[in-house]
């Protein structure tokens, strides 16, 4: 099925509903192997990225999630040995999250396979044409979160 059969076109929000589930489920397919969720991805994905420690809440914030979710995430990823729960220096109440070595190596992995979906998305596309999407829906994400200011 293509997305012509399903008339998405012309209608913003089902067409990027389409490529978002697409993406997904061709990520998902490739993680299979890994058993690791898409999300747990996006999780060690901001660990590694992260520039300061990382507690949480400031995941939950992160993948917009409640915290039960957060919490059966970072259980899940601790259980497979890809990151830690590891007390604070600066607050022994605060309990921080970080990588492993496991993770870390896992990371470099779950890297390739995103750059091979990425590959398979802009298929056919110049790299112009790449760069004037990426510009176009980042305006968009821009204006579904509000963070745009008016300049009119």
């Amino acid at each position: 099925m293509t997305c012509r059969d399903i008339h998405l076109i012309g209608q913003l929000g089902p067409l990027m509903g389409y490529c978002d589930h697409q993406m997904r489920r061709q990520m998902a397919k490739m993680l299979r192997q890994y058993d690791v969720s898409p999300m747990q991805c996006r999780t060690l994905t901001f660990l590694h990225e992260a520039e300061c420690e990382v507690n949480q809440r400031m995941l939950e914030k992160h993948l917009m999630v409640k915290p039960s979710t957060a919490s059966g995430i970072v259980g899940r990823l601790a259980e497979k040995g890809l990151l830690r729960r590891q007390t604070s220096n600066r607050d022994g109440r605060c309990r921080i999250l970080a990588l492993t070595d496991s993770g870390r190596q896992f990371y470099e992995q779950f890297r390739a396979i995103a750059q091979q979906v990425n590959q398979q998305a802009e298929r056919g596309l110049s790299p112009q044409e790449t760069e004037t999407l990426l510009r176009l829906l980042l305006r968009v994400a821009d204006n579904l979160s509000g963070t745009q200011e008016d300049t009119e």
